[in-house]
């Protein structure tokens, strides 16, 4: 009976060593329906004052443009015990292909929503809008919608330039509605542009994009199946209209 108990006592060990070697453990899995989920729940939730209030668990998190996309994202996918995976960044690219929410590295935290926004400003620190094009992909226009990603590049006196925007969706003159933080880093309320943003785009692999699943990071973008959206479509329309007609047209597209 001593040994049994002892047994018993090893693998109950094992089993919290092995919850505790993630940020937190998921217990659902990306598909069509919670994209859904993640649309509707962007439209109806998401603020201006996400990480500039005094609740949630993004509140008082420092960002630019490309963290707070990645942080709402996140913050999706602990609330609702899921899995967040995107491409390793540069600093550990030698040791890994991808890096998510089952990494270890935040063993010794142990109360998990510090756990959680440890890892948030770690992302933070190692992400940017490079990032972006690798862990999403371009979708349909009709696909457009709260959620969607918009990353854009420009150049300024001959340096080039990125920022990235999260859709909110539409407002009630079926308007886009385009949510972004900015560089610096630091708090603030998220700006809000409509219906256009400051800056266009007219080539991949910028425009209007949606994450990629975990199982779609180190495949190519055209492998993805269609159920999730992806299209080139935006690229032929922005290749024969040009930067400065193709948000109208596609505008008029969605207002349809």
């Amino acid at each position: 009976m001593n040994n049994l108990k002892l047994f018993v006592l090893l693998i109950f060990s094992m089993v919290l060593n092995f919850a505790e070697a993630e940020v937190w453990h998921a217990t659902n899995t990306w598909d069509r329906q919670w994209e859904k989920e993640y649309e509707t729940w962007v439209a109806r939730t998401l603020r201006t004052d996400t990480f500039s209030g005094d609740e949630g668990l993004l509140a008082g998190i420092p960002t630019d443009c490309a963290d707070a996309l990645y942080d709402i994202r996140i913050q999706f996918a602990y609330e609702n015990s899921l899995p967040f995976v995107i491409n390793a960044p540069d600093v550990l690219r030698d040791k890994m292909k991808t890096f998510g929410s089952d990494t270890s590295m935040f063993d010794g935290i142990k109360d998990e929503r510090k756990r959680v926004r440890a890892f948030i400003n770690y992302v933070n620190d190692e992400v940017g809008t490079d990032n972006l094009t690798q862990d999403t992909f371009p979708v349909k226009i009709s696909e457009i919608n709260a959620g969607i990603v918009y990353h854009v590049i420009w150049f300024l006196f001959g340096k080039e330039e990125h920022h990235s925007y999260i859709l909110k969706g539409f407002n009630a003159d079926r308007e886009l509605l385009y949510y972004a933080s900015d560089a610096p880093r630091k708090v603030r309320k998220l700006q809000v542009d409509s219906p256009f943003p400051r800056f266009s785009y007219d080539s991949s692999p910028y425009g209007f994009r949606r994450w990629r699943h975990p199982e779609h990071l180190l495949i190519k973008e055209n492998e993805i199946p269609d159920e999730y959206g992806y299209s080139r479509e935006q690229y032929v329309l922005a290749n024969k209209l040009g930067k400065k007609e193709i948000l109208k047209e596609i505008r008029r597209r969605l207002q349809k």
